[in-house]
């Protein structure tokens, strides 16, 4: 019998250099669902987030508007230029970071770079089964904890465990299930915050 694939070792290889994006031919909408939890807020918070794909070129190259949150989190913006990389994944850790340093005063690049280094790094991989509009699609889930080694640990130790996750599955439009980034408490364990964006469904 055949043996299964090897899985991709790295975030680099298994979601920045996958290709998610190309099978994404034509301009469609895909909707995901933003959930924010954990014991630093008074109760759960949850938003549709879309990422509409209004452009698509003879080369590929796709030109990408987000419409995120609602009331006062409200945001809308683009174009993103995109050929192969779902740019949800940029937006979702572009706005980590950013949230990281204005709740430390640290620097929003500082761990914007600790979390570009670990791409590269070893992450672990699994392969599973994602459910979708009752399908059952094959996926690999990537999970990295890029400040286990910070050199300034001392300073911001409270993330000292925190991870990233994603979750790809070629059968997808733009290829991505789920990311989220989650923060437990150092000392117990207990889930500070997770942030996450998870894949609903493709609109035309």
């Amino acid at each position: 019998a055949a043996s299964a694939p090897a899985l991709a070792t790295t975030v680099a290889e298994g979601v920045f250099d996958a290709g998610l994006m190309r099978n994404v031919q034509q301009p469609q909408t895909m909707h995901y669902r933003y959930e924010m939890q954990g014991r630093s807020l008074a109760e759960p918070y949850h938003s549709d987030v879309r990422m509409e794909v209004r452009e698509v070129a003879a080369d590929g190259a796709k030109r990408v508007w987000f419409d995120m949150f609602e009331g006062d989190n409200h945001r809308a913006f683009g174009p993103m230029e995109s050929l192969d990389q779902n740019p949800l994944v940029i937006v979702f850790l572009q706005r980590d970071v950013t949230q990281m340093g204005n709740l430390t005063g640290g620097s929003p690049n500082y761990f914007q770079q600790q979390v570009r280094r670990s791409f590269g790094e070893p992450a672990t991989a699994e392969p599973l089964e994602v459910e979708v509009d009752g399908k059952k699609l094959p996926a690999t889930r990537y999970v990295i904890h890029p400040y286990e080694r910070d050199p300034n640990l001392e300073r911001f130790a409270q993330f000292k465990d925190k991870a990233y996750e994603f979750v790809v599955a070629e059968g997808l439009p733009g290829g991505l299930y789920r990311i989220a980034a989650s923060t437990p408490d150092p000392k117990d364990g207990h889930l500070i915050l997770e942030e996450s964006m998870t894949f609903v469904e493709t609109r035309p």
